[in-house]
């Protein structure tokens, strides 16, 4: 089992001027093999491998003019490499997946693209070398390659055997190292209450709504932020570009969109834990976190949906529990619980009354108890 662990670093000066050193190394070579393999694929249909491409940049280092190129960890240089060829090969599968023509053609969603300095959030992957240990954590600082001891909030202690560490710096300025670790053995399940199964459906208004009748409300960060968003967006676009006083704005607005997120992602990471730690068995629907409709995907991405499902199935994983989640084909919405009739009506209202056993039913609850009827009656069967 793997896990990741987020710290704050507080680099010095000298340490943040090699960490932006190490960005531009590592976006000069993704940009540079970028630019060669698709003029090679233009000019003769041909491409570069990756051990190809990982023999070019050796002598690429020693060639004249490109000597700052040793200036970064060599491991991140590498790690640029993998995730081109990643990007690559994520693209020619999209192809064959769409039936699209084997063409080369580069304005087709997925093709891999360059890489800006003007881009508000840079990050670059160093390898741990497991001999002289080049990644290791302490009580207060972080031991990174090139870097040396960075002073470090570790807020908790990590587990297992490092394997990576992820140098990011987000849009307000701030540094943050993801440590990435392997060889985890899985903790013991966290204790349950007699109510183990239940199903939830997702919704805009109620976040999360239990088959038990249990209802956790969206928490809508955004809408708590938006007059302080608007302002501060409203103050930087009167700032001159390329001005210092433009870039303070943009700090204090990429600050209150930090902050937005900040709340979210507690808000679903408290709920997610919560209900791991009370049920063993999990069911929800493999929603679609996209839509044509722009409102209702601006709802859906300020919710989290996508979050929310996420960390269930890993946090499931960690305590040995289990996701099921069904085709968003089932009919669930609008089909009583009890007798199985469909309601007629396309738009239901919140309350509504079965046309055949005249039970009176909650729209989100009677959904949620769909799904966990269905997916117990289709054990084994449900999507993955």
């Amino acid at each position: 089992m793997e896990k990741q662990y987020k710290y704050r670093i507080y680099p010095s000066r000298e340490q943040r001027a090699q960490i932006m050193a190490n960005f531009g190394c590592v976006r000069f070579v993704y940009n540079h093999y970028l630019k060669k393999r698709t003029a090679l694929y233009k000019a003769d249909k041909t491409t570069m491998s990756l051990s190809e491409c990982g023999r070019d940049l050796t002598q690429l280092k020693k060639a004249p003019g490109y000597e700052w190129l040793a200036q970064a960890d060599d491991n991140s240089l590498r790690y640029a490499l993998k995730d081109l060829d990643k990007a690559f090969s994520a693209f020619f599968n999209s192809l064959k997946k769409t039936k699209a023509p084997t063409a080369f053609v580069s304005t087709l969603t997925g093709f891999p693209q360059l890489k800006s300095k003007r881009e508000n959030r840079q990050s670059y992957r160093s390898k741990n070398n497991t001999v002289r240990q080049s990644i290791e954590l302490f009580d207060n600082k972080i031991k990174l390659p090139k870097l040396g001891y960075v002073k470090c909030k570790v807020s908790r202690p990590i587990e297992g055997r490092i394997v990576s560490a992820t140098i990011t710096q987000v849009p307000s300025g701030k540094f943050f190292a993801t440590v990435c670790c392997t060889d985890i053995t899985a903790s013991p399940p966290l204790s349950s209450f007699p109510e183990k199964s239940i199903g939830i459906h997702m919704g805009i208004k109620t976040l999360a709504t239990l088959s038990n009748g249990i209802e956790y409300e969206n928490h809508r960060a955004f809408e708590k932020s938006r007059k302080k968003i608007s302002r501060l967006n409203r103050s930087m676009s009167r700032k001159p570009k390329d001005s210092n006083n433009r870039e303070k704005a943009r700090i204090k607005l990429a600050l209150a969109y930090e902050k937005m997120t900040n709340q979210r992602n507690d808000y679903i990471h408290k709920l997610t834990t919560k209900l791991v730690r009370e049920y063993d068995n999990i069911s929800i629907r493999n929603e679609k976190f996209k839509s044509s409709k722009p409102w209702f995907a601006k709802q859906i991405n300020y919710a989290g949906w996508a979050a929310f499902a996420k960390q269930l199935e890993y946090k499931a994983a960690w305590q040995g529990k289990q996701v099921n989640k069904i085709s968003p084909c089932h009919p669930c919405v609008g089909v009583c619980s009890t007798c199985g009739e469909k309601h007629p009506a396309k738009k239901l209202p919140e309350l509504w009354t079965c046309p055949n056993c005249n039970s009176i039913r909650n729209r989100n609850i009677n959904t949620a108890k769909n799904i966990e009827k269905y997916a117990s009656s289709t054990a084994g069967q449900v999507e993955s």
